[in-house]
């Protein structure tokens, strides 16, 4: 491993362990440099600036602009780099000069005018766009409710979705070791299965939210002005994302996130292109007369309730079948809180508690068990 300590930022950003650092979630190079930031804190600063070079010479599109622009703005470029070179010779890995000018570039005030004329879009963090280079790493698969009010998707780790009507998911086939990430646009409700060892991002249009396992409702339809995140059990941490380089960033804790805790929401504005500061509890009108309609509203707390109760209650907040034996199973009585969990694990524990199995046969959940009596 190289000695970092005397590196400048342009050492850094032609460093391959530092490229492969910004440029990827690897576990084990984000601790090495969270860990060596933490020894050298006043390389801080040096390290950012070089991570911010990374970042646009990786991801700076083929100019537009008439070739004697781009030859003028080339030379205007290399200017700057001779006239800040050292007298003395310093021995860098080998680079295209288009590289070191779109370092430089990064740097300058004028770059932003520069690119932002020239681009017929800019690139936001946007569904379509972050699915596309979600299909970089993974083969993904894409689910889309048009016409049911709720549609329930189980991912590769036993995570529960309750996909909104209008709305798309696309997750991998399967999550690997490091990270669960998964793409919405519209409206779902989440309960994750509990991982410490893999967090589980949500990319939501122009937010992201990590969670670890818990449960929580995103709102991020394309045409809203505003995107939500409404937390009901657990904890989640919520980041502004306007490009899919910094929706990478919420992926390494280079952004700074909004910790929300049960029953909080936030709000991203669109128009403002920020989280709301004003974290608010959000409260829930009083049932009385009334049961709950939503399983944001619902509580899976039970004690000595018959199976039976518990099974219709699923049915109708999952919608889905379950099929047993009523006469044998349906009395038998469940003490168990089940609210932090997704929909597979409410049924294994249900299950175990009534000495039963379960497995899901063309779609349908067959409960199968000797009874309590």
């Amino acid at each position: 491993m190289s000695n970092y300590l005397p590196y400048t930022p342009e050492e850094f950003a032609t460093d391959d362990y530092f490229i492969h650092w910004v440029l990827s979630t690897d576990l084990e190079a984000e601790t090495f440099w969270q860990n060596w930031l933490e020894t050298y804190p006043f390389k801080r600063n040096e390290v950012e600036t070089a991570r911010q070079l990374v970042l646009v010479a990786h991801q700076l599109p083929e100019p537009t602009l008439p070739d004697s622009e781009i030859a003028a703005l080339k030379q205007s470029v290399f200017d700057r780099i001779d006239a800040d070179e050292p007298s003395q010779t310093v021995v860098r890995p080998l680079l295209s000069r288009w590289y070191w000018a779109a370092a430089v570039l990064a740097g300058l005030v004028s770059f932003g005018s520069w690119y932002f004329m020239t681009q017929e879009r800019e690139t936001k963090a946007e569904y379509a766009q972050l699915v596309k280079q979600a299909t970089e790493k993974y083969d993904l698969v894409e689910v889309e409710n048009q016409t049911k009010p709720t549609r329930l998707i189980v991912l590769p780790d036993g995570s529960s979705v309750l996909l909104k009507k209008g709305s798309k998911l696309s997750y991998p086939t399967y999550f690997n070791r490091n990270v669960r990430e998964i793409y919405l646009t519209g409206e779902a409700f989440f309960e994750i299965a509990k991982d410490p060892t893999r967090p589980f991002y949500v990319f939501a249009n122009e937010i992201v939210t990590k969670v670890l396992g818990t449960s929580f409702n995103v709102r991020a339809f394309p045409d809203d002005k505003r995107i939500q995140v409404t937390v009901k059990t657990g904890k989640v941490s919520v980041y502004e994302a306007k490009s899919p380089e910094a929706a990478h960033q919420a992926q390494t804790r280079r952004l700074e996130g909004l910790i929300l805790n049960p029953g909080q929401k936030v709000v991203f504005s669109k128009e403002a292109n920020q989280l709301e500061a004003n974290v608010v509890k959000q409260t829930v009108p009083p049932v009385s007369a009334r049961q709950p309609e939503t399983i944001q509203e619902m509580a899976f707390e039970y004690d000595e309730t018959p199976v039976s109760q518990i099974f219709s209650q699923l049915e109708k907040t999952y919608s889905i079948r379950i099929a047993y034996d009523h006469e044998r199973l349906g009395n038998c009585p469940v003490t168990a809180s089940l609210t932090d969990e997704p929909l597979y694990e409410k049924l294994k524990l249900t299950c175990r508690a009534i000495r039963a199995h379960y497995e899901i046969v063309n779609g349908e959940v067959v409960v199968t068990g000797k009874g309590c009596n």
